[in-house]
């Protein structure tokens, strides 16, 4: 048997209860493909990076299971089939990663409003993954934030000007 990792979103319409609900389904359908659970986690509820169909928020949850091989594509097509699930993904497990801790955290787009504020008061890093960055790393090494142009919009025409015709000599 092969050790896999399932991720899916589960989208805010749902209720806590409906959400175990369909954590349940999930297990069943893995169960029935004769999958055995290491570990079914739900890491909680975020914003998406984007709208899923109009859906801003979602529940994610992370299985762990050993399968075998044969059972992915089936796998893979019942859970895109799944209207409740928004999006999924199937990967080969790392070996240990069943016993790591994971967090997720909103994503903040990297030349928005909030991520200038970041440069004063620091926020976890985007995405599922194991928690490799502490808020003391990112006190330490804020993420980089969009500066004040040293130049005026005229002074910056002018010296694209001046690359381009300077460019443009040097091919002739």
């Amino acid at each position: 048997m092969n050790k896999y990792e399932l991720l899916y979103i589960v989208g805010t319409q749902f209720t806590d209860p409906e959400v175990e609900g369909i954590q349940a389904k999930i297990v069943a359908l893995l169960t029935k493909n004769e999958a055995v659970i290491i570990r079914n986690e739900n890491l909680g509820k975020i914003r998406l990076a984007y709208p899923i169909k109009k859906i801003r928020n979602g529940s994610y949850i992370l299985v762990h299971f050993d399968a075998l091989p044969g059972i992915m594509k089936e796998l893979n097509r019942q859970l895109g089939l799944n209207d409740e699930v928004l999006r999924h993904t199937l990967l080969a497990r790392a070996p240990g990663a069943e016993n790591k801790k994971f967090e997720i955290f909103a994503y903040v787009a990297p030349l928005s409003e909030e991520a200038k504020r970041m440069e004063t008061k620091p926020a976890p890093v985007t995405g599922h993954r194991e928690k490799q960055t502490s808020v003391e790393d990112l006190q330490m090494h804020p993420p980089l934030a969009v500066s004040e142009p040293s130049m005026s919009i005229e002074e910056l025409d002018k010296k694209l000007e001046q690359i381009l015709e300077s460019d443009m000599s040097e091919e002739a």
